[in-house]
């Protein structure tokens, strides 16, 4: 009979979530989103598992992906630093194999009984080997790393698969929420900026629970990468040859100095200090000399427009170089968001070889909505002045859309009742997983247990006081969430104060634009 009545229940909350979804779409546009927790069944809906009696390893709602690292250690950890040469910056070496591979080979798979209850003994739905090693930037020094999967056959060759319903691909990122203790951004804000990129390419995210080695490694977020290919991001493909090509840029501390190209804005010193423009499409070995001038020529022509008086003689000449409205959707996902790395780090644009320079896609939203090493306010812009928004902001016609949009977006999926809903409702259909990632990263709480060994806190993926924080008394305790719940509040009163005073202040952004600003550019 209890099953029966939370079976029931469960049925008619999974109801109340599919009218959500329709309203998702009223309200956003239909981009053929999946969101995960509508489309499946939480805890509730499914009732009380029939297949097992609580006695196995794993039983969840959620998908599991398992990998034998067959003995292995997962190569991808920071040891050091070597001297840059001949004008290069320093070089991070990481951790390799006894070998000198820079990954390894494992065996991988997926359980996914969707609609049902799933098992770490199920049978797998995709079995595949792969290649694993760690990625990202800072989050290499957590104790709950990302990890780079590329899953090949037998023979060695890539292996596309459709993994948990998304487009067929080789290569996926494994994100692991450790600095993030809410457990929610890179979900919850990539299926947002979907909506708010109005339907340029956001990769897909889906959760699932990690196994490694027979242990579980608590809440993952698999996600698509960022490359050109069907599914992904679509550009007319390069043919072998040709100079003129479509292309894909990064600015980034930049890893591969062969991909790096000397654009305006780095030989001007516009950049950070070592930070880079690098092409990853097309890809290294299809650069030629031609290629690699080509695309340096498209990027320098755009620059020396916007770093020019030119664009207040020709108003509008700009527009001819890139696609206005997803520069204008990149600028206010970002702003609203709090994206202090932007032009800075995981910055992406990329242009078709018969269409304008494209904002995107977004990327690593880890770090938003004050999840930064150290407190960032609520109240200022922090895109104004950075990279190309610096110049964009100067013309009206650019303030003018961003208002315009912004207005907009505040009415449907960035209101305040939309995305305070949309995360309690991840929260509920999450459920015991929450419980049980933080059986394993519970300690993550206590900053003086992580990341033993390391010198530089905020290398452990925990947050460290500031100046004034620290003269009022404040401690690593103080500013690091003590809970699951409290890390919830902390992110839902910065999202909420940041819209409040982004929709007092937005009209403000006139006055970079404003004539009286740049009356010395406006003469000849």
């Amino acid at each position: 009979m209890r099953s029966s009545v939370l079976r029931y229940l469960g049925l008619f909350s999974f109801v109340c979530l599919t009218v959500i979804v329709i309203l998702v779409v009223d309200i956003a546009g239909d981009y053929n989103r999946h969101h995960q927790h509508q489309m499946r069944p939480s805890e509730a809906a499914l009732g009380i598992c029939q297949r097992c009696d609580g006695d196995v390893f794993l039983c969840t709602h959620l998908p599991i992906i398992s990998i034998d690292t067959l003995g292995q250690t997962i190569p991808g950890r920071p040891m050091n630093f070597l001297p840059g040469n001949a004008g290069n910056y320093p070089k991070r070496v990481f951790q390799t194999t006894p070998t000198g591979e820079t990954q390894i080979r494992v065996k991988f798979s997926v359980m996914d009984n969707a609609g049902d209850w799933t098992h770490a003994c199920d049978e797998p739905l995709h079995s595949s080997m792969a290649y694993m090693r760690l990625r990202g930037n800072s989050s290499r020094y957590f104790d709950k790393p990302n990890y780079r999967i590329q899953l090949i056959d037998d023979d060695g060759n890539n292996n596309r698969l459709p993994l948990l319903g998304m487009a067929h691909s080789h290569e996926w990122a494994l994100h692991g929420p450790f600095l993030d203790k809410t457990l929610l951004r890179n979900y919850m804000w990539m299926n947002i900026a979907a909506y708010v990129m109005a339907g340029e390419f956001v990769p897909e995210v889906r959760f699932f629970e990690l196994i490694i080695d027979g242990e579980l490694q608590g809440l993952y977020v698999l996600m698509e990468t960022l490359r050109v290919e069907p599914g992904r991001l679509a550009l007319n493909r390069y043919r072998y040859g040709m100079d003129a090509t479509s292309y894909f840029v990064r600015i980034d501390t930049t890893l591969v100095p062969e991909r790096r190209i000397n654009n305006f804005s780095r030989y001007t010193l516009r950049l950070e200090s070592n930070h880079e423009m690098e092409i990853l499409y097309p890809s290294q070995h299809m650069q030629s000399e031609r290629v690699r001038n080509y695309v340096t020529a498209s990027i320098n022509s755009f620059e020396r427009l916007i770093y020019s008086r030119y664009m207040f003689w020709y108003p509008g000449r700009y527009q001819r170089y890139i696609n206005m409205d997803s520069f204008v959707n990149f600028f206010i996902i970002n702003e609203f968001i709090g994206n202090n790395d932007l032009f800075s780090l995981s910055t992406y644009m990329h242009k078709d070889v018969r269409g304008r320079i494209v904002a995107g896609p977004v990327w690593d939203f880890n770090n938003i909505l004050n999840n930064f090493f150290f407190n960032m306010p609520y109240d200022e812009f922090y895109l104004t002045g950075r990279g190309w928004f610096d110049r964009l902001m100067m013309c009206p016609d650019f303030t003018d859309q961003v208002i315009r949009r912004y207005r907009a977006l505040r009415r449907g999926v960035l209101s305040e009742e939309f995305i305070n809903q949309y995360m309690d409702d991840v929260i509920e259909w999450l459920g015991s997983a929450v419980d049980r990632n933080f059986d394993v990263w519970g300690y993550s709480f206590d900053p003086t247990l992580v990341g033993v060994g390391l010198t530089d806190m905020s290398a452990m993926g925990i947050r460290i006081p500031t100046r004034e924080e620290r003269d009022m008394g404040m401690t690593i305790h103080d500013v690091n969430p003590t809970s699951f719940e409290e890390a919830i509040e902390w992110k839902r009163e910065f999202m909420n104060n940041r819209g409040r005073w982004m929709d007092e202040h937005i009209e403000s952004i006139r006055q970079y634009s404003h004539p009286s600003r740049h009356a010395l550019w406006i003469v000849p």
